[in-house]
């Protein structure tokens, strides 16, 4: 655990850095430089290259991870073919989408022509956004794999943002005078990502290129074939799921794209909490492979644990501060993005739901009992896709939320049954239960509370506060001993640099 806190943290501290830049880029250059139709572009074009980016990495990415360590212990690093196998599938699967977009394209027109065409009249922007960001997320895994998480995770969160933010900044100076040109540059923003990614692993020299298949691969490749081919429907829903939402907003919403906008500006605040679970799964994901290879259950049990609480704890700290800053938001943002609030707490819980019930995803994924896991995605993506569409028709981008809450609470509900049932697992104690309490209480009572001190120096007053009851509590009362300890060496370092 001490390993995966200490990566956690350094990954954290990088991914936050890239928040900071996201958030400058998504809450104030956005919509203050582009329409909500030019801002909610950029977000469905990179919504749809994420579900076809999906289409060549779904089986790939679970495959990489669950067989790499016995492809480790089995073969030498000259014959490991694990590396080459994986790549050449990932390209010949572009192959066949390109063969293929000529059919998918119209079906997109029809879905958006009406309320978003300026999305149509830029669709063959999504073909090299696609490729570069398969192609990043399957060495993204590889790095995984052999330990560079770390730099993995500040090329996707730090160096992506900062990607796009000179472009903002080229836009806003006016080197990029035309609209055209800007989005054009922009779909090849995953291009310096992929470039960096790869030196870093070609420096490693941890992997090899081969064109003779391994003993090894000849042996697992039946299991591989059945496994990789169930998780590509798996982990494609999966990704459907998590983006089904800004998509149905454009074509089925009223408001089109500038719902869209709307949507993205809630849900990226949302997805600050995801910085700590984004940390920790990409140091623990090996670890949990490796426990199941050797039977450990105890460190299973440990990793399920200390990951829900933790998380839970950190999101709950994110979100109130969040939502207590939701005045100043709007005074900043103006009317236009009144929804936020309401958005803003309806997903905001889902997150809490999924970040609290800790890491079943990965341990099921990674377990015999995998099917589970492909099983309870499909059924995550039919209930979110027809919630999110039957709400969004009826009631906007409030019944949007309202739908992926209800998801939410049902796929991590089953998870966490078949969990409970055949590994004897739960992640969940008293200490859980408390930090949901006081978080809840606090940021409730602080946000009705007026101080009457003003916008910007009440909201500032209120997350401090916040900060010192929640923070307080979960220290005082030990309520997370890897917080604690981590609290205490922060503690003496900062008396040892002032000695």
């Amino acid at each position: 655990m001490a390993t995966i806190r200490k990566q956690s943290i350094v990954s954290s501290l990088f991914i936050y850095a890239g928040f900071v830049i996201g958030a400058i880029n998504v809450l104030v250059l956005f919509p203050r430089y582009f329409t909500p139709a030019e801002f909610g572009l950029t977000r469905i074009l990179m919504d749809i290259a994420m579900i076809l980016a999906a289409l060549g990495t779904a089986a790939l990415i679970p495959v990489g991870f669950k067989f790499f360590p016995f492809y480790k212990h089995y073969l030498p690093k000259q014959k490991n073919d694990h590396f080459t196998l994986l790549l050449s599938l990932f390209l010949l699967s572009q192959i066949v989408l390109l063969i293929l977009y000529p059919w998918i394209k119209p079906w997109i027109i029809r879905k958006f022509s009406v309320r978003s065409p300026i999305l149509t009249e830029n669709l063959d922007l999504v073909l090299p956004l696609t490729f570069f960001m398969g192609l990043f997320a399957l060495l993204e895994t590889f790095s995984w794999n052999i330990g560079k998480q770390i730099i993995a995770n500040l090329t996707k969160e730090l160096l992506f943002r900062s990607v796009v933010m000179i472009l903002i900044v080229l836009w806003i100076g006016g080197w990029i005078t035309d609209f055209d040109q800007f989005i054009g540059i922009y779909a090849y923003s995953y291009l310096p990502l992929v470039l960096l990614l790869g030196l870093v692993i070609v420096a490693s020299k941890k992997y090899h290129i081969t064109f003779q298949i391994s003993t090894l691969t000849k042996r697992m490749a039946p299991l591989m074939a059945r496994f990789g081919g169930a998780y590509f429907l798996g982990a494609l829903l999966n990704v459907v799921a998590k983006t089904n939402d800004t998509i149905i907003i454009a074509s089925q919403s009223t408001g089109g794209l500038a719902d869209a906008a709307i949507f993205t500006i809630a849900t990226y605040l949302v997805t600050v909490m995801e910085v700590p679970q984004r940390s920790v799964v990409s140091a623990a994901t090996p670890q949990i492979a490796q426990a199941w290879k050797d039977h450990d259950m105890a460190k299973l049990d440990r990793l399920y644990k200390k990951t829900a609480l933790n998380l839970l704890i950190v999101a709950c700290g994110i979100l109130g501060i969040i939502f207590l800053s939701t005045p100043l938001l709007l005074e900043f943002l103006g009317q236009t993005y009144k929804a936020v609030p309401l958005l803003l707490l309806i997903l905001g819980f889902s997150k809490l739901i999924d970040l609290g019930t800790g890491m079943n995803s990965q341990i099921l994924q990674l377990s015999k009992h995998w099917r589970i896991d492909l099983l309870t995605n499909i059924l995550f993506v039919a209930v979110s896709i027809v919630l999110n569409y039957t709400l969004t028709k009826r009631y906007g981008i409030t019944g949007t939320a309202i739908g992926s809450l209800i998801s939410i609470i049902a796929f991590n509900g089953i998870r966490y049954v078949y969990i409970k049932n055949i590994y004897k697992l739960q992640p969940f104690s008293i200490r859980n239960f408390f930090t949901l309490f006081v978080a809840t209480a606090a940021t409730g009572l602080l946000y009705v509370v007026d101080f009457g001190m003003g916008v910007w120096p009440e909201s500032i007053f209120k997350c401090i506060l916040f900060l010192l009851i929640f923070g307080g509590f979960i220290l005082g009362f030990n309520i997370s001993p890897d917080l604690t300890e981590l609290f205490k060496i922060i503690q003496l370092r900062f008396r040892s640099k002032e000695k």
